[in-house]
């Protein structure tokens, strides 16, 4: 009889695949594709988003020099403008002052980032949205990315206290969102807009695009797995039948009407998050690997949520986690800077090709200027290793930065090219790993970045 481990041996298979690069057109990827998004309490929060919170400052940094923060979600329609305060961050009572505003310049000054800032359309005043759109233009300026009119309009009619009562379809939204636009811009002319995000209609993307050029500058959208009262793990380890077409639909529509199409609210699982899912090692390669599936499908950048949620707790999916102005990272934060590490600013997507006895196998191609900059790979087994080859895509020298840990279910123990996120938001590998020859082994359960060096860049 075997031993459990000579039968685990046994169970354990070591996978054969090769890849190589394919002719085609690249996709471009902005730099300032990577984002974090927050609920309207984080913007009115005083010592949060601050320059002075010099760790949160860090954790941005470490992520690239160019980003977009989101300030939206359920919230934005429970959020009024009050320039002398007082400061609320109640979920259903929020209240920005103009304090709020300056300090969340003073962050994205010192991040070199811009914001997305969403008005209170589901059940706002008009004119208060113009004073409060001055203002945000005013104090945040050339940081401003775009203004939003609410947050996933097409649901305004649903709920035991909708926002709109029927009907309530794209034609009459369009109507309201010219009026506001219109009002706006007389006051603050030149003001860039995003819309029409929404919770989930591609139909209404698809709408907004065809009747509403020159009225819109980006397209907005959200995603998330499921509920996290039915998530599992599977959600997050496989491919989501849908979600190509989706992002294949959506790059299409951006395609056709020259816009560029936003994912500017997503993460696992709505609700803030599945405990003992989103916060584990799982999440860090499904964040890696949408990243990238985003990116490879020409979307504009990538809003993942963090922070205290529109149910008033930290969401289990953060990749930066807040305790009152106290900061740490989560495991998905991992996903996200193995993304910015395989990334450069001009880079673009280049396309891959897999053979081999695996489909538990994903690779990402990465160039810059034509040339090929780097490789990802994750390997989904959780028992299989995986030895890829590389022939003829010149890696021999390429630095090896892995993305692993104990186990799927490890909160802790995450690490990035050998090193963990510092005490101060730094993050630097451990050790220095090249690549040998035109094959490398992938344990199972990991990813692992394949870089070319500086002076190939």
């Amino acid at each position: 009889m075997l031993s459990a481990g000579a039968a685990a041996g046994c169970l354990r298979q070591e996978k054969q695949a090769s890849l190589r690069l394919l002719p085609g057109p690249s996709v471009s990827v902005p730099d300032n594709f990577i984002g974090l998004g927050y609920e309207m309490s984080s913007a009115a929060q005083l010592g949060l988003l601050s320059a002075e919170n010099t760790k949160y400052l860090q954790l941005v940094r470490t992520l690239g020099a160019h980003g977009v923060l989101r300030f939206g979600g359920i919230t934005a329609d429970f959020t009024t403008y009050a320039p002398d305060g007082p400061v609320r961050t109640d979920p259903k009572d929020i209240v920005v002052s103009q304090a709020s505003l300056e300090q969340l310049r003073g962050f994205l000054d010192a991040t070199g980032w811009t914001a997305l800032y969403s008005l209170n359309f589901g059940r706002g005043i008009l004119d208060e949205a113009v004073v409060e759109a001055r203002a945000v233009q005013s104090i945040l300026g050339p940081r401003l990315e775009a203004i939003e009119l609410g947050n996933e309009v097409e649901n305004y009619r649903y709920g035991d206290h909708p926002l709109r009562q029927a009907p309530w379809d794209f034609a009459n939204y369009l109507a309201e969102y010219r009026a506001w636009r219109r009002a706006i811009l007389a006051a603050v002319p030149g003001l860039r807009f995003a819309a029409p995000d929404t919770a989930a209609s591609v139909e209404w993307v698809e709408a907004m695009a065809a009747e509403a050029r020159g009225e819109v500058q980006l397209l907005t959208t959200h995603f998330y797995l499921g509920d996290q009262r039915s998530a599992t793990l599977a959600q997050l380890i496989e491919r989501d039948p849908q979600l190509a077409s989706k992002l294949e639909r959506l790059s299409r529509i951006s395609r056709d009407s020259r816009i560029p199409w936003r994912m500017c609210e997503t993460n696992s699982f709505f609700g803030g998050g599945h405990p003992g899912l989103s916060d584990t090692f799982a999440a860090s390669l499904w964040t890696l690997d949408y990243l990238l599936l985003l990116a490879q499908h020409g979307c504009a950048g990538v809003n993942l949520q963090t922070g205290v949620n529109h149910l008033g707790f930290v969401s289990s999916y953060s990749p930066i986690r807040t305790n009152g102005n106290e900061v740490d990272v989560g495991a998905p934060y991992y996903g996200m800077l193995a993304f910015a590490a395989a990334r450069a600013v001009g880079a673009e997507m280049l396309s891959i090709e897999i053979a081999g006895s695996t489909s538990e196998l994903t690779a990402y191609a990465i160039g810059k200027e034509g040339q090929l900059r780097s490789i990802v790979l994750l390997n989904w087994s959780e028992v299989n290793p995986i030895s890829v080859s590389l022939p003829g895509l010149g890696l021999q020298s390429a630095q090896v930065l892995r993305l692993k840990a104990p186990s799927l279910a490890s909160k802790e123990g995450v690490r990035f090219g050998g090193g963990v996120v510092d005490a101060r938001g730094r993050w630097s590998p451990a050790g220095e790993e090249r690549l040998q020859s035109d094959s490398l082994a992938l344990p199972p359960a990991s990813a692992v970045v394949l870089r070319q060096p500086r002076e190939q860049n």
